[in-house]
């Protein structure tokens, strides 16, 4: 390979089989109908979507409130992922806290915890608390440590671009016996 053509035509090359490979591994998420149930289902277990055999997905759709979408709208798909699970009302029962954020075409919509009780029938979860909406999440991760909530992630602030979180915040929630109260929040400027 000395000429350039000759170069840039393996490096054209080179490249197209990374866009492939990519393409294949992403196939069963992108392309309706292509991946079985059992491999979508494992893979969204994997994700967190699906918790023991239960998929979040269309219960936290009903509590983020999106933009109905128009039906040619393929980029519309609620994501849920199973962020901690711990007791955090008392009652011995474990809450679950899951994480989403209204599906968007271009830049991403900010990022939720959403807290169901742990004591409601597994057929009709009951929503009891959406942590976090006072924040423009772009990531979270939540932990739960002597009944309290902790989430932490990268922010926008009212000076950045959507596209760029500019701080890193550290909130905690606890439950009063009625709702979840903030009872810290902590922001630190990324440099």
């Amino acid at each position: 390979m000395n000429s350039r053509a000759e170069h840039k035509s393996s490096r054209r090359l080179r490249s197209w089989a990374g866009t492939v490979a990519i393409a294949t591994s992403l196939a069963p998420f992108l392309v309706m109908g292509t991946a079985t149930a059992d491999s979508t289902a494992a893979a969204l277990e994997k994700t967190g979507q699906i918790a023991n055999g239960f998929d979040w997905a269309p219960v936290v759709e009903r509590a983020l409130h999106c933009l109905k979408p128009r039906p040619e709208d393929t980029w519309y798909v609620v994501r849920a992922r199973v962020a901690a699970v711990g007791d955090l009302t008392g009652d011995g029962k474990p809450e679950t806290v899951v994480v989403s954020s209204c599906p968007s075409p271009t830049s991403g919509n900010p990022v939720i915890s959403f807290v169901y009780d742990g004591a409601a029938k597994r057929s009709a979860p009951r929503l009891i608390g959406a942590l976090g909406k006072n924040r423009y999440f772009k990531s979270q991760t939540v932990t739960i440590q002597k009944a309290q909530v902790h989430l932490r992630g990268k922010v926008v602030s009212s000076r950045a671009a959507n596209c760029c979180p500019d701080l890193i915040v550290r909130q905690t929630y606890k439950w009063n016996g009625a709702k979840f109260l903030r009872t810290s929040e902590k922001s630190t400027r990324i440099s």
